[in-house]
């Protein structure tokens, strides 16, 4: 049973996120608001990405779709789901195996698989706003890649990675990330234009010419050209839906906060209790990097509301969760530190304090576009709110603990 774990919690998750997307009071992309497979809605949205230009020159997952329909005999709405929950459950097996490639025991493996699923845009990935359509094939192409590239198998990366760019474009901003893993290249270094990093800089920006190619070949050949240019000259408008009023600002804002907040609060935590090893201090760099790329682009050409666009620089966090974050947990999962904790009164008043303002926060402050009634989004914020806040006040206790005893 060990060793088929990961493919028993891939398929748990994977029925998970289908039962949460199907619940009666669920108004999701694929029930809407039943208990019966929109086939209608499914459909449409199939069609819409193969006709709205941004949309149209990202063919991948709606050939997949309508390629399974036509081979199984199924309706493009079951199609979807087949497709789309496959390629859920396969990015999680990746995840998996990159974790063991990265030195994480099985143990530590299987946590990051779980943190996977377990992130906001993809435990939710199709309720609205999230709306996700291409994003699990993109992870599964840009994890192959990785995958290609831990195992030096330069060759296999290069189209895998421009398949996941064709997949959605945004998989170009992981590409200074991958150039700090994998090219060698240092600014500390004397010799960091050597033939050796030439070669695999080389190879790792390949994908960047051959994906403009695809994109001549592809708007003179369906003859959207205008439309794209269009759609493009209006993206800087996003911004004034973003933060045009208060209610558009703060939800921007928590849904940032819903995606990357717990990362990055484990991961300043444990910086400061730990010491990364070298090939962690590269992950952790290429993760941030590609969130201070990401992120002004989503906030200013996008609609940040649509969480799931900001979840792209997880893609080096996820496979080192449990390596990274695995001490600073520890203490969540430690009963008696509860006990000793909170038999003094001030840290029983602080978390209190802080559970009330994560209660005010989720559900009185956070409003979503889409009713809460119809969605988990406050409650699964007030959750997370809640584990940082009780990590907090372990933490605080640990650090006095520690001091009163020298």
């Amino acid at each position: 049973m060990k060793n088929y774990l990961q493919y028993f919690i891939s398929f748990l998750f994977v029925l998970l996120i289908y039962a949460i997307h199907m619940l009666p009071v669920s108004d999701s992309m694929l029930n809407e608001n039943n208990t019966k497979l929109s086939h209608v809605f499914l459909a449409s949205q199939i069609r819409y990405h193969q006709e709205f230009a941004p949309f149209a020159r990202r063919p991948l997952t709606s050939l997949l779709i309508e390629g399974s329909s036509g081979i199984f005999g199924v309706t493009l709405g079951e199609s979807f789901v087949l497709v789309n929950l496959l390629l859920l459950f396969v990015s999680g097996i990746l995840i998996y195996i990159i974790s063991l490639k990265l030195n994480a025991t099985k143990g530590q493996a299987i946590f990051n698989q779980v943190a996977y699923f377990l992130t906001f845009s993809i435990i939710f990935a199709f309720f609205p706003p999230v709306f996700s359509y291409d994003e699990p094939l993109q992870y599964c192409l840009i994890l192959l890649s990785i995958l290609a590239l831990i195992r030096e198998k330069w060759l296999y990366y290069v189209p895998l990675f421009l398949l996941a760019i064709i997949a959605r474009e945004s998989t170009l901003f992981l590409l200074p990330g991958l150039v700090i893993i994998f090219s060698g290249f240092s600014l500390k270094s004397k010799n960091m234009w050597n033939f050796g990093i030439k070669r695999k800089l080389l190879l790792l920006f390949a994908p960047m010419p051959l994906y403009v190619i695809y994109l001549g070949i592809f708007l003179w050949a369906t003859g959207i050209w205008k439309e794209t240019s269009e759609v493009a000259a209006n993206r800087l408008s996003c911004y004034f839906q973003n933060f045009g009023t208060y209610a558009s600002s703060l939800e921007s804002i928590v849904s940032f906060f819903l995606v990357l907040g717990p990362g990055l609060y484990f991961l300043y935590m444990s910086h400061k209790s730990k010491i990364f090893s070298a090939l962690e201090k590269k992950y952790v760099q290429a993760f941030l990097l590609a969130v201070v790329i990401n992120t002004p682009i989503v906030m200013v050409a996008t609609l940040a509301r649509e969480a799931r666009l900001f979840a792209l620089p997880l893609i080096f966090l996820w496979p080192l969760a449990g390596q990274l974050f695995g001490k600073e947990l520890r203490p969540l999962i430690r009963p008696n530190l509860y006990l000793d904790c909170f038999r003094d009164w001030r840290y029983s008043m602080l978390l209190l304090l802080l559970s009330l303002i994560s209660y005010a926060i989720a559900f009185r402050l956070y409003v979503p576009s889409f009713p809460s009634k119809d969605n988990f989004f406050n409650e699964y914020l007030f959750v997370m709110l809640l584990i940082m806040s009780v990590h907090f006040v372990l933490r605080a206790f640990l650090q006095k603990s520690a001091v009163t005893s020298q």
